[in-house]
């Protein structure tokens, strides 16, 4: 289990509160004095690939918790130096991160993840940290419900698998596919997890998430799973409390990782 506790390459306060419970935590050393800055995201993203590539060595699960999706590319980065691109890339998230510069109306990276990840747009975090384009007709993006104008077009216009739900994906995925899940916790209603920087209204309620999950590890090869934290300095009193417990209990019902793993994980 890795902890990078940063949100676009600044520290992400709450993240840290557990670290013990994990088995790597990268250090806020890593970014230096470039908090923030694209330098530092790639960094961050160097040491999620690095710790991919050791836990693949020794045939564990990785499971990797960060504060935005640009995670994703440090895990798919580490899979692919050990040669174990999964077949395909499973992302639940309640926004599409498929914006580029031509779309975005607010600059932000972490709207870009995904359309970074299949070559659009911004290339040169995917090129600094190693990743080659993943294709974009073994993509399936599950459950998003909050997309701005031009990101539901270019995401219309690609081949990425769009589906509201995970059953869904199983229709369109062979079973026993090798996948890596993706998971940005704001996939889950907030009316079970508030504590999100950018909460969508409605989406699935928690126990039908964990129910999702629990399908998809049986019928799927589970290799790895990213984790896009929610909002921790936003969970307490009157904002959600019970935000995390909600997020690691879902993230149990994937068996197809090390159930060791996940259980440890659920701590957190």
């Amino acid at each position: 289990k890795c902890l990078a506790p940063f949100f676009l390459g600044q520290f992400e306060a709450g993240l840290d509160e557990h670290a013990d419970d994990f088995d790597v935590v990268l250090p806020l050393s890593l970014v230096g004095g470039n908090a923030g800055s694209r330098d530092a995201i790639v960094r961050v993203n160097r040491g999620i690939r690095d710790f991919v590539v050791e836990t693949m060595g020794v045939a564990y699960a990785p499971l990797v918790l960060c504060g935005d999706c640009l995670s994703a590319i440090g895990c798919l980065a580490g899979l692919e130096r050990t040669g174990a691109r999964p077949s395909y890339l499973l992302w639940f998230d309640a926004h599409g991160d498929f914006h580029t510069d031509e779309t975005t109306i607010s600059g932000h990276l972490g709207g870009m993840a995904l359309a970074m990840i299949t070559g659009r747009g911004e290339q040169d975090i995917l090129s600094r940290v190693g990743l080659a384009p993943f294709p974009e007709e073994r993509i399936c993006h599950v459950g998003a419900r909050d997309l701005e104008p031009g990101e539901r077009e270019s995401l219309r216009r690609s081949a990425i698998i769009t589906v509201s739900r995970a059953a869904g994906a199983l229709d369109r995925i062979p079973r026993g596919s090798s996948v890596w899940v993706h998971f940005d916790t704001d996939y889950i209603n907030p009316i079970d997890a508030p504590a999100m920087r950018y909460p969508a209204s409605g989406g699935p309620r928690a126990l039908q998430v964990r129910t999702e999950f629990d399908v998809v590890a049986r019928q799927l090869a589970v290799i790895g799973l990213s984790v896009s934290g929610w909002a921790p300095h936003l969970d307490g009193v009157g904002r959600g409390s019970s935000t995390a417990e909600v997020c690691w209990k879902t993230l149990c019902a994937i068996r197809g990782l090390s159930s060791q793993t996940i259980a440890d994980s659920q701590r957190a």
